[in-house]
């Protein structure tokens, strides 16, 4: 089972203070097993077998998967200036500790959809 998490900071009077892209980019450049995604990401519906298009808006981060040797889209960079990711339940995972490192890199915190630390 996973869950959705995120990327997010705010200042000390508890204001977001957004992710900047450039920061964001910055961020992936510094922290290893982790790039930015080229392209729109795609999909195949197992109903309908009909291709998903999802649009990169420029900040989609792919991750270097050692188990299947694969870099995977991972992270999504949003507009609104947090990241988000989805992570199994379980506390240890890659994408939650490169989401983690980034997260430091960035002088933010991960955070679930009710807004508590993840």
């Amino acid at each position: 089972m996973t869950r959705t998490l995120h990327i997010e900071r705010e200042m000390l009077d508890g204001q977001a203070r957004p992710i900047t892209l450039p920061e964001w980019k910055e961020a992936v450049e510094r922290v290893d097993g982790v790039r930015m995604a080229e392209g729109d990401a795609s999909a195949v519906n197992p109903l309908t077998q009909g291709r998903i298009i999802i649009p990169n808006r420029g900040g989609d981060a792919e991750i270097f998967r050692a188990d299947c040797q694969r870099w995977l889209r991972a992270l999504w960079w949003t507009p609104g200036g947090i990241v988000r990711f989805a992570a199994p339940e379980k506390d240890e995972d890659p994408v939650t500790d490169i989401a983690r490192a980034l997260a430091t890199e960035l002088e933010a915190r991960i955070m679930d959809a009710e807004g508590k630390e993840g």
